[in-house]
């Protein structure tokens, strides 16, 4: 692919295409969750087990579309060994996970705290979400690296119930199930797709509500999260993966079209970019999902980067932690050849569930402050309410609502 020089009518034209198709709303999608919620909400489980069969092929009765985990067998010494059909050292990968993931988010976890001033005290109190839904995509793979990012924030967080939605084929794999057990997860309901969050929001005869619904998901996922806002909470609306790589002549080219080709991996919307700085070898990159381009300017690139605010950012150049620092709108950055992206969605420990379609802009990596809920509990004392009790009924004077201003003076000498 020729680069396109940045500032050229040509390159300018190929960002805006890139970002009109990342803000496209896919109509069929929002019909079908449409669609979907409705029939969850009208039948429950066996709208749900209909779906199942449906696209998956596998027959359910309603009741029997969620599940525990198999239990675990016994090991040497009585130790929880991985259970029948876990590859030794897929268990080993997914343990060391679990450790580095959890090793960098314990410092994540928000702490209540008490403000005083005069005789008035403001608790900020922080408590776990209650429940939680885990959505865990099962399409052509079984994603046990995203059960473990959103499941680990969610028990440092303390949250007492979380529950997993995948499909009926990855719910049955020893290596989800032996994720489940490590994690402490007890239900498992069978279902993917739009059906699978709509269950999780609304609740049906068998799986209780939650709270909260975190993790990615296909088009019809990501619509079905966005209409059920306000009836749940979730954690972002996740469009297709993107990588955006700056590079410069210290670059290793095949590194570089590595990353880029294991980005475009996750489907064909992908969205790969690379920045070449000066006289940077161009790489090999997927076709019809990369966009390379080239400048002399750093500043351009750092702008550009900025622009897009991808999901991950890979720097392999010269101070390359200078130009990290200016980085302001990215997921992730990985710094320096070493620093595979592919890692970081696997076993570094970071989180690799991000925002996409420039939502880098205000929305950031999941983590533990997701599985929280704050609330300030206020305790006014007579001193204090003498003292700001006027300019408060002054405020609600000028904004014109009288009876706030008269609940005010109804409690002091002031008048309203």
């Amino acid at each position: 692919m020729q680069p396109l020089f940045l500032g050229s009518p040509e390159a300018e034209a190929a960002l805006r295409e890139l970002e009109s198709r990342r803000g496209e709303s896919n109509e069929r999608a929002l019909r079908v969750a449409d669609e979907t919620i409705a029939g969850v909400r009208a039948q429950g489980d066996a709208y749900v087990a209909a779906q199942i069969a449906k696209f998956d092929g596998v027959t359910f009765a309603p009741n029997e579309i969620k599940m525990l985990p198999s239990p675990a067998a016994a090991g040497e010494g009585g130790a929880a060994a991985p259970g029948e059909g876990v590859d030794p050292e897929i268990a080993a990968a997914i343990d060391t996970a679990i450790s580095r993931v959890a090793s960098f988010h314990l410092d994540q976890l928000p702490k209540s705290y008490r403000w005083t001033s005069g005789d008035t005290e403001v608790l900020h109190r922080v408590r776990a979400l209650r429940r939680v839904g885990v959505y865990v995509p099962g399409g052509r793979a079984v994603y046990v690296s995203t059960l473990i990012m959103t499941a680990v924030p969610a028990r440092i967080a303390g949250v007492p119930q979380i529950v997993v939605a995948t499909t009926a084929a990855a719910a049955e794999r020893p290596e989800l199930q032996y994720a489940c057990r490590r994690l402490g997860i007890r239900e498992i309901y069978r279902s993917g797709g739009a059906s699978a969050i709509a269950a999780l929001a609304l609740g049906t005869e068998s799986l209780e509500r939650v709270d909260k619904i975190v993790g990615p998901g296909n088009q019809y996922v990501t619509a079905a999260k966005a209409r059920l806002i306000g009836e749940v909470g979730i954690d972002m609306t996740a469009g297709p993966t993107e990588l955006v790589v700056v590079a410069d002549e210290t670059s290793d080219p095949e590194l570089v079209a590595a990353d880029l080709a294991a980005q475009a991996e996750h489907g064909p919307d992908s969205a790969v970019v690379c920045i070449l700085l000066g006289d940077a070898k161009e790489p090999v990159v997927p076709e019809n999902q990369s966009l390379v381009l080239r400048t002399r300017s750093i500043d351009d690139a750092i702008a550009v980067v900025n622009r897009i605010a991808p999901e991950h950012l890979s720097i392999v150049a010269r101070d390359a932690v200078a130009i990290a620092e200016r980085a302001d709108n990215c997921g992730a950055i990985y710094i320096g050849s070493t620093s595979a992206p592919a890692l970081g969605d696997y076993i570094v420990g970071s989180n690799h569930v991000l925002p996409t379609a420039g939502s880098a802009r205000f929305f950031s990596p999941l983590g533990v402050y997701d599985f929280v809920k704050r609330s300030n509990i206020v305790v006014v004392g007579e001193r204090d309410l003498e003292t700001i009790g006027a300019k408060a009924i002054a405020l609600a004077n000028f904004e014109g609502l009288p009876n706030h201003a008269r609940s005010v003076a109804a409690r002091s000498r002031v008048t309203a």
